[in-house]
């Protein structure tokens, strides 16, 4: 018989909302669900090399993000060089 141990996250509400709906949908033990997926998602990463993993968070200080922002929200005019590029592009399209 296997040993089982007990351990405890924070995840968000959204993630619980999830993971109730999915148990009580398929009547499964939410601990099975959690260990089925800790499980997929080790497995993934060992089949992968390290160079193909992308986090899926990036912390930045606050002058960057103010930086990433002011960006997003104030966008550079496109270079000539892009806009060659993005019009290549549609020409192979149509």
């Amino acid at each position: 018989m296997t040993d089982y141990i007990q351990i405890s996250a924070q995840i968000s509400e959204a993630a619980k909302r999830r993971l109730d709906q999915y148990a009580q949908e398929t009547g499964m033990k939410k601990g099975r669900v959690v260990e089925d997926a800790i499980m997929r998602h080790l497995d993934a990463l060992d089949e992968l090399p390290a160079d193909y993993i992308v986090p899926t968070r990036i912390v930045v200080s606050a002058e960057t993000w103010d930086t990433i922002v002011g960006e997003i929200e104030s966008p550079p005019e496109p270079t000539p060089e892009l806009r060659e590029l993005m019009n290549r592009g549609r020409n192979v399209q149509d």
